[in-house]
């Protein structure tokens, strides 16, 4: 089986970040619509309201811990005390959710720090020990599967200790930027197939996508237009189904959403989403409907 769905945000314009019900109630009519199966609860556990849809709609749903950007440059005080936040954070995820029937994998945290957060060999092993404890504690649990999402290569022994990877990946958007959609794909599967040679796991994209501002079109697709988004995402999808060990694809976002002001965040937003924030379709959705449901 596999996993087409999306990481979210629980935002809206005028409430912001906030549980509100019509909301909930919208989102999940927006996966059913588009054909998505799953979606992982980024970065962040949703309210249990949001949870008791996906119970009722037979969705899938990767639980994630609210552990995101973990940095290890720290004083080693500071770092100890974020662990034991982390740690109590995931022991609490572990206990609301370990009932819930939608619920199939634990992700233990989100982009746990690359070259920057990690800066000498004292903090590499600190990283890897945190990482290796929280996996653990999910481990325990003893009935869902365990990840985290991440970039496999500033991670390794803690990739190795999961079920499964998962892999945020925005290139042609963060990176080689106007690179060719074909050659984006190229570049992609080469990469999937050597972590797979080098990990021997299933891999899901937990994230991918690129920012698109509702109704701009380009005859040739360029950055910020639906054309681009569309095409990026087709990539994916197609990659997914000619890899056997790709098993699922979560496009980040559902909806663009509220973020702080800076230059890559057109009017104070990420607009990586494939409907807008009011929950319109763009070209995307209309895309990856036909893709999920043939």
């Amino acid at each position: 089986m596999s996993m087409r769905g999306f990481g979210r945000h629980e935002d809206f314009p005028l409430v912001g970040r906030a549980e509100v019900g019509a909301v909930l109630v919208r989102d999940h009519a927006c996966l059913r619509w588009v054909g998505a199966n799953s979606y992982r609860t980024a970065h962040y556990p949703y309210s249990e309201v949001d949870l008791d849809l996906a119970d009722e709609h037979g969705l899938l749903v990767v639980s994630e811990s609210p552990c995101v950007g973990l940095s290890f440059a720290d004083a080693p005080a500071i770092v100890q005390q974020r662990q034991a936040q982390a740690t109590r954070a995931l022991a609490e995820l572990l206990a609301r959710d370990c009932c819930r029937t939608c619920v199939v994998a634990w992700s233990v945290c989100n982009e746990p720090g690359g070259p920057q957060s990690v800066p000498t060999a004292e903090a590499k092993r600190q990283q890897t020990e945190a990482l290796l404890e929280l996996v653990a504690l999910a481990r325990a649990e003893g009935t869902r599967l365990v990840t985290f999402a991440n970039i496999p290569e500033h991670c390794d022994e803690a990739n190795r200790a999961c079920d499964f990877l998962s892999l945020n990946e925005y290139v042609g958007w963060y990176y080689d930027v106007g690179k060719p959609l074909a050659e984006i794909g190229r570049q992609l599967e080469a990469k999937f197939v050597a972590l797979h040679a080098d990990f021997r796991k299933p891999i899901m994209v937990s994230e991918c996508g690129a920012d698109t501002l509702p109704g701009c079109h380009m005859m040739a697709p360029g950055l910020w237009s639906e054309e681009f988004q569309a095409g990026l995402l087709e990539v994916y999808t197609e990659l997914e189904r000619k890899l056997p060990f790709v098993f699922g694809v979560h496009v980040w976002n559902l909806a663009d959403f509220r973020t702080p002001q800076m230059h890559l965040r057109a009017a104070g937003l990420n607009h990586k989403g494939v409907f807008t924030r009011l929950r319109e379709p763009k070209l995307a959705a209309h895309m990856l409907r036909r893709a999920w449901r043939p």
